[in-house]
Formats: structure tokens, C-alpha cells, sequence
């Protein structure tokens, strides 16, 4: 009678001992997750969270299973997007008042990790609880820059369509910017938790006064330009009109030089249509004439 209960006490304790030495979550803390890794599985396909029991029989045998724990956290992402419209300071010269065409969005984001992408990173990106801290800072900046992009290439165009259809509510600035934002994180960013999205700052320049001084300085670019082609005309047509003349006192001069004794005809005959500088240009070439002829 004794025998069989004392092998029952035995077969429990021993089946109690198997249990937690193969149980995981005796090695969690309650503020981790956990992903075991298999000598002869290699890594698991899903965490291990605290306050369930699962249960890995490779961790009765030393070194054939072990568990790395990673903190459970939020990362906090804030950065600004500056900059001006296109030729903006230019425009802003011609309207009173010179008014800044620049814009800057303040973004704050909490980010955290999707526990069921999770075991793929780690797999993947090698990461350990040791360098899970550097590797999401690298990470940041490709936020960061991959969100700036975005933004700046369709939120923007969408902000400024929206103000030109009269419609300049911070708020509605606001939700194109977040619908720009979740749509490229679920392209790019899908092993992550957009936690928390918020926007301290949106300043967006008036686009119907940015319209005006463009409009303003090309009206003004173009009556430079016809101006400059007008003057280009009339001074054209001067040096024409003055090369056909010294063209013509030239043959004029070689003929004097040849017959010096014309001039006092040529000058009666041409009264008319010879100016005084003219005659005074033959009277020159005349005089330049040797005497012996």
C-alpha cells in the first residue's frame, strides 16, 4: 500500500519537476515577450507573453533550448518637415508686404511592434535584446525619411488642391496628412504599431495669395521680355540703317578720291537727301585726296 503511493509521489514530483523546467514562461519577465530559439527547430514561430503556460520539453536538456526575452515598449518618433513653394521668395517680392510662402508640419509618433511580425524580424534583422535598441534608432531615420517623402510628395499636392478649392481648415489638413501617412505604413512598415499620431504644428501658406504673385511676376517677367525685344528690334534696325549709310559714303569717298573735281556737283545734286554730316564726312575724304591729282 505504501509502495504505490510513494511511486505516485514520486511520479508526480518528478512530472512537477519536467513541467517547470520545461515550462517558458518561468523565464519571462512580465514586461517581455519571449522567442524561443531550438538547436534543432531553430527559431519559434510566435512569442511567448507572460501569464500563459507553454510548455517546450528541449528545455529539460541543458543548452538544447534557450529563451531571449525583448522589453516591451513604445519608441517615440518626432521630427518637422520645412520648406518653402516653389519660387516662393521670388513671388513674395511682388505682392505688399512680401508674405512667406513656407510651410512645416510637426509630426509625434508612438511606435511599438506587431507581436505577430515580431519572430520574422528577429529571424531576419538578427536582432537580440542587446541591439534591439540600435537597430530601431537606424530604423527611425527610414521612418523619418520614408514619412517626409510621402508627405511631401502626395499629402502636400492634396493640401494644396484642398486650399485651392477654398478650403483652409487645419483640420481637414490634418486628416490628409494621417491618411497619407497610414496608407504608406501599411506599404512600408507593417511589422510595426502606429500607436498614437499627432500633429502639434500644420502651417500651410495662403495658395490663393501665392497664386496672385505668380501670376503678378510672370505678367511682369513678360513685359521685361517685350520690352527687351522691342529694344532689340529698334536698335537692330539703327545699326542696319547706319551700316547701308557708311556703306554709301564709302562709295561716295571712293569716287571723290578717284574724282575729286565731282564734289561740288554731288553735293548740289544730293542737297536734298545728303545731311550736313554727311557733307562734312566727303568734305573730310576730299581733303585726304593727294594734291597732284
Amino acid at each position: 500500500m505504501k509502495r504505490p503511493l510513494f511511486l505516485l509521489l514520486v511520479f508526480l514530483l518528478l512530472s512537477g519537476t519536467l513541467l517547470y523546467l520545461g515550462w517558458i514562461q518561468r523565464s519571462v519577465s512580465p514586461d517581455s515577450w519571449a522567442l524561443g530559439f531550438s538547436k534543432s527547430r531553430g527559431w519559434e514561430e510566435r512569442m511567448f507573453e507572460p501569464g500563459r503556460f507553454d510548455f517546450r520539453w528541449e528545455r529539460i536538456f541543458p543548452g538544447a533550448y534557450s529563451v531571449h526575452q525583448f522589453p516591451i515598449r513604445q519608441y517615440a518618433i518626432s521630427f518637422s518637415i520645412k520648406g518653402e513653394l516653389p519660387s516662393g521668395s521670388t513671388y513674395a517680392e511682388v505682392l505688399d508686404g512680401k508674405p512667406s510662402f513656407s510651410y512645416e508640419i510637426e509630426l509625434e509618433l508612438q511606435v511599438g511592434f506587431q507581436k505577430e511580425r515580431f519572430p520574422q524580424l528577429v529571424r531576419t534583422e538578427g536582432l537580440t535584446s542587446t541591439n534591439l535598441e540600435g537597430w530601431f534608432e537606424q530604423k527611425k531615420n527610414e521612418i523619418r525619411g520614408e514619412l517626409t517623402s510621402r508627405i511631401l510628395q502626395v499629402g502636400m499636392p492634396r493640401i494644396f488642391e484642398s486650399s485651392s478649392t477654398g478650403n483652409t481648415v487645419p483640420h481637414a489638413w490634418h486628416e490628409i496628412i494621417r491618411e497619407t501617412i497610414l496608407q504608406g505604413w501599411q506599404e512600408r512598415f507593417s511589422a510595426f504599431s502606429l500607436l498614437s499620431l499627432a500633429f502639434p504644428k500644420v502651417t500651410i501658406p495662403d495658395m490663393d495669395l501665392y497664386r496672385k504673385g505668380k501670376s503678378l511676376y510672370l505678367s511682369m517677367e513678360q513685359a521685361k521680355q517685350d520690352t527687351l525685344i522691342s529694344e532689340s528690334k529698334k536698335r537692330l534696325i539703327e545699326e542696319m540703317t547706319e551700316q547701308r549709310r557708311i556703306e554709301s559714303l564709302k562709295k561716295y569717298g571712293e569716287l571723290l578720291k578717284t574724282y575729286p573735281m565731282l564734289l561740288p556737283y554731288l553735293a548740289i545734286e544730293r542737297m536734298q537727301r545728303i545731311g550736313p554730316s554727311e557733307l562734312q564726312l566727303l568734305q573730310e575724304l576730299q581733303n585726304r585726296v593727294p594734291k597732284e591729282q
